[in-house]
Order: structure tokens, then sequence, then C-alpha cells
């Protein structure tokens, strides 16, 4: 549970056990804290006084009159109590639901997100760089060293913004990871010249490109070191917190 949710579970039950203890409090005092509702909507006739033989008003005896008020007023505290109790309840449930559906919600994106770096890590990795540096002719070369980004990114399963391409998809991923924008323009800007250019491309430019692409691995690389460190403290510190708790 996070901390917003514990800040509300200590002030649910903190809140409640006050009403609790003044409920209490005011009972044994024989002050109510809360008055038990006073009159009748019954037939009026009922209220009457009743009349002895002597032609006198029956009254009750003081003691007995204020016997029935404190147990009029302890029912009235107890059921309010009981209520007090089966809200907390209610809240308590409440809380850890929506607690744990937060906690299934980031874990969700924290599994997609780690599953679309190591599919961009595979994407940039030395084989990928290998086989577009050596094998065949230096405009497929650099053709795939983008379409390896792209299919990457596809796999992911990231949503597609209709307005853009498959290369403005794959940018706005690679910027998420605060990948060095100069490899990215680079490496598109090579690729574009290759894709849709009628002119021999160089054995320079391939080279250009795997070099952007090495490049883009290492700020990825960097970014999964960083991941796994920022979970790793994470996991110390709900540990922390637990065994805090626990005491």
């Amino acid at each position: 549970m996070h901390r917003g949710s514990r800040s509300t579970v200590v002030v649910a039950v903190v809140t409640t056990v006050v009403l609790l203890v003044l409920l209490l409090w005011s009972a044994g005092n024989g002050t109510p804290l809360v008055s038990a509702p006073q009159g009748s909507f019954g037939d009026p006739r009922a209220q009457s006084p009743t009349f002895d033989l002597t032609g006198e008003p029956a009254t009750q005896p003081p003691e007995e009159q204020g016997g029935d008020e404190r147990v009029t007023q302890w029912s009235f505290n107890l059921a309010l109590a009981l209520w007090l109790m089966a809200l907390l309840t209610t809240i308590l449930v409440v809380v850890r639901w929506l607690g744990r559906q937060r906690l299934e919600g980031l874990e969700r994106r924290e599994a997609a997100e780690e599953e679309e770096l190591v599919t961009l890590l595979e994407a940039t990795s030395d084989e990928v760089r290998y086989q577009a540096l050596s094998e065949g002719d230096p405009r497929n070369g650099v053709v795939a060293c983008w379409v390896a980004l792209e299919d990457a990114v596809h796999r992911s399963g990231l949503a597609q913004d209709r307005s853009e391409t498959a290369a403005e998809l794959t940018q706005r991923v690679l910027g998420r990871w605060d990948v060095d924008p100069v490899a990215i323009a680079t490496l598109s800007e090579v690729y574009r010249e290759a894709r849709f250019s009628r002119h021999p491309v160089s054995e320079e430019q391939r080279t250009v490109a795997v070099d952007a692409l090495e490049r883009i691995h290492v700020d990825l690389r960097r970014r999964a070191q960083e991941h796994e460190q920022q979970q790793a403290e994470g996991a110390a510190e709900h540990e922390k917190a637990d065994g805090g708790g626990a005491r």
C-alpha cells in the first residue's frame, strides 16, 4: 500500500477512535455528546398525563425517569458506535481495493516499459549492427539500422497516433528513453536519404548509420541500468516500510 493509502487509513482510524472515546466519555459523565431524538410523532393523546383516584396527575419518580434517559442514551451511543465501526470497515476495504488497483496498474506499466526497453536493446545489439555493417550493400545496411528500430517499436505494442508516421513514432519512443537526439536525427536523416534517394549510398554513410545506432544502444543500456537501480531502491524502501509497520 502506498503512502497516500496509509495516510487515509490512519486518518480514518484515528477519527473513528476519537469519536468512540468521546461517545463513551459522554455516556459515562451523563452529558450526551449527541442527544437521542426527542419527542414523538404518535397520538398526542398518548402524551397526556394520567390521573390517580384523587384527581392529581400521576408522575413517574425522578429516579426512574433518569434511568430511562441513561438507557436511551447508552442505546443511542451504541448504535452510533456500531455505525462508525461499519463506516470505518467500509473505508478500509475501499482504500485497500484502490491501493491494490493502483499497484496493479503500476506493475503493468512497468512491465510494458521493461519489455519495450528490452526490445529496443535487442534491435540495437552488436549482432544487428554487425549485420548492417558487413552484409549487403551500403544502402541496405543503412535502411536495416532504422528498420530494426521501427520493428522493435511496433512489437512493443505502443499505440500510434493517426497523425504520425512510423518514423515519427520511433523518434517519439526513443525520446522517452532520453536517447541522444543528435544520434536519432543522424540515423533518421541517413535512413531517409538511403530509402528515398536514387544516388548511390557510400560505405561512409553506412558507417555513420551504424555509429549512430551504437550511440542509441549505449543510451538505452544506461537507461536500463538506471531502471534496474530504481527498482532495487523501490523494493528496498518497500521492504523497509513493511518492516517498520510490522514492528
